[in-house]
């Protein structure tokens, strides 16, 4: 059949016929598949989008399996051409027809290709709960080829994240795992990759090469749209990682060959990393001038692509630094961070909306089956498609709510809180102060599930500020102060009356009972209570356990530190009460005390993950000294 004659027979049938016949034609389409998704034409990719869209709006797709594959290798074709966003929602409808008919091979596929996705539009936490997700079906299924492409994911998401460590501990395991199987060599080349953009932000030049050049080895000839953007980008951080060791024979062999490959392929995505990939060059071998002026020119194209937009205002920070210009670089700096700041905020929104479409009765039939297309594709995740059509419409419970942004609020402080626990440990200390200071049930309730949003704005601060080691200059410090701002900015998009103590907290947490803290230079009384009680609890937490720049302060120290600043950082009245409280749940739990203050993280799905990642890294073979290659 004439792919334009069946993809009117697939309107008529899901539109007219109630996706009766359907059976029949979603198969001949997954014939057609394999030729639309190797062309470079524009008309037939809007073919696929298409399908994929009605698809997604059938209320029948069967046979199911072939309906999932369908979606799944559609949402994979977005991404060499830079349209992440528009493929999740493909990604997610596979995702609940797998679960909807407990379809495990296909909820493994399904939970990796979102969690891929997800990652690359700038969802690095729901990335990394979905990695893992598919990295325990396959391991449940014996699929170790599978399971390798999960820890590939896994490590995406952890760089994603600032955990450049992290990336690197898990990529070491993965690669000692699975690198002795031919059928994984290229998941461990990818893990590599991975790997080596860690090493190359932590300017371990020599450890990000070495990876990059074992990445590429394995990756080979490019095949296919995806395998060509996979090895460009291990190019471009072998490059990056030359230059720092000022190996120049390699920086131009590495470039010409990126620029071969871009000439040879111009699938959109690929253009852009070859041309940030050009300026780059030009910045270490070439005429700063000239990278500028490069950089800013991609501006205006990177801006749809979340990463690519992120690395190029990156490099015009560092393109300003290099040519001493303190004021430009701060410029683009602060670029940078409404940059971060607009892409939470509009992530929160997003988000948002698609818990509220959860709560909303969809009426299929006369509508504009755009606007039905648009909402079923709010559905995420999780969400039975099948109770989404049919539950009524109501109020959205607030944890649902809650759990999307204590998955942001944690995600936010992974870089200095690895275990992800600090926020629910201080978040309970801070509703028992509540508690003790005679508020109600309902306040102290609010208080320790915002104390745990506090930190949330640090998803708008770029990782140079979070992870430098030396101290902050003036400007880097105003540039780190509007964490607060933006915070508040984040936890503003929900509307539930819940979240106004949150926002309170993470607007005035680093307020200073003198008047001498930030953001706005509140005095006394004027801080607000719930912020008042967090700072307290946040203070003791963070000193009283280890941060990759520091050791944990002892109890003492801890509850001397703060009663030295009570009546300048501290509420006096509040200080003293705080650290007769903690004294007493000392007593009482001893060296449960944190198993105690952390019993709320039990219920989060993310920390769940994480944990659920760790079980899965300890059943790997240990690391022998030394391994890496």
């Amino acid at each position: 059949m004439e792919r334009a004659a069946l993809m009117g027979l697939l309107d008529t049938c899901v539109q007219d016929l109630d996706s009766e016949g359907l059976g029949d034609l979603l198969p001949e389409l997954k014939e057609h598949l394999p030729g639309l998704l190797q062309s470079s034409d524009d008309g037939d990719f809007d073919t696929l989008s298409r399908a994929a869209r009605l698809i997604s709006f059938s209320s029948k797709p069967e046979p199911v399996p072939v309906a999932i594959s369908i979606l799944l290798d559609i949402s994979a074709a977005h991404v060499p051409r830079g349209r992440v966003a528009d493929a999740l929602p493909f990604a997610e409808r596979a995702h609940d027809l797998a679960e909807d008919h407990d379809l495990k091979p296909e909820l493994r596929r399904a939970s990796s290709v979102y969690a891929a996705l997800s990652t690359e539009a700038g969802a690095p936490s729901r990335g990394l709960e979905y990695a893992t997700k598919a990295a325990r079906i396959a391991r449940e299924l014996g699929d170790r080829v599978s399971t390798a492409m999960a820890c590939v994911n896994v490590t995406a998401a952890l760089f994603s994240m600032g955990l450049y460590r992290e990336t690197i501990s898990v990529g070491l395991r993965t690669i000692s795992e699975f690198k002795d199987y031919s059928d994984c060599a290229l998941c461990v080349a990818n893990t590599r990759s991975n790997m080596a953009n860690a090493a190359l932000a932590m300017s371990h030049f020599a450890l990000a090469a070495d990876a990059a050049r074992e990445s590429v080895s394995v990756l080979g000839l490019p095949r296919d749209a995806i395998s060509l953007l996979n090895r460009v980008i291990a190019e471009t951080v072998w490059m990056k990682a030359a230059i720092g060791l000022e190996q120049r024979a390699v920086v131009d062999e590495r470039i010409a060959f990126i620029r071969s490959i871009s000439a040879a392929f111009k699938a959109p995505r690929l253009q852009l990393n070859h041309q940030l990939a050009e300026a780059g060059y030009e910045m270490y071998a070439g005429d700063l001038t000239v990278a500028v002026a490069k950089l800013m020119e991609l501006l205006k194209h990177t801006k749809a692509i979340p990463n690519l937009y992120r690395d190029n205002l990156a490099m015009l920070v560092r393109a300003y630094e290099k040519a001493q210009d303190h004021a430009g670089a701060l410029i683009f700096l602060g670029e940078l961070v409404e940059f971060l700041r607009e892409k939470q905020v509009a992530a929160v929104k997003a988000g948002l909306a698609s818990i509220e479409a959860r709560h909303t009765t969809l009426l299929p039939g006369k509508d504009d089956v755009r606007d039905v297309i648009k909402a079923i594709q709010q559905t995420v995740p999780g969400a039975s498609s099948r109770n989404v059509r049919n539950t009524t419409k109501g109020e959205v419970p607030e944890r649902e709510y809650r759990e999307a942004f204590e998955r942001l609020a944690v995600s936010a402080e992974l870089k200095e809180d690895v275990g992800g626990r600090h926020a629910y440990r201080m978040g309970r200390l801070a509703g028992l102060l509540a508690a003790k200071l005679g508020y109600d049930r309902k306040f102290c309730d609010e208080v320790e599930k915002g104390a745990r949003l506090h930190d949330i704005g640090k998803l708008g601060i770029p990782d140079g500020l979070l992870l430098k080691s030396g101290e902050l200059t003036p400007a880097e410090w105003t540039v780190m102060k509007r964490h607060t701002l933006i915070g508040a900015q984040i936890i503003r998009q929900c509307p539930h009356p819940a979240f106004r103590v949150g926002e309170q907290i993470a607007l005035c947490h680093h307020e200073k009972w003198d008047g001498s803290g930030y953001p706005k230079g509140l005095r006394g009384d004027n801080i607000p209570v719930p912020a008042r009680i967090v700072m307290l609890a946040d203070v003791y937490d963070a000193l009283t356990h280890a941060r990759p720049y520091k050791h944990a302060w002892t109890h003492e120290d801890v509850v001397a530190y703060i009663l030295d600043r009570a009546g300048s950082q501290f509420d006096p009245t509040y200080a003293r009460l705080f650290v007769g409280m903690v004294d007493a749940l000392r007593r009482e739990h001893g060296d449960k005390l944190d198993d105690y203050l952390a019993e709320p993280s039990k219920a989060s799905s993310f920390i769940q993950a994480r944990d659920r990642m760790q079980e899965m890294l300890s059943e790997m073979a240990p690391l022998q000294p030394g391994e890496f290659l």
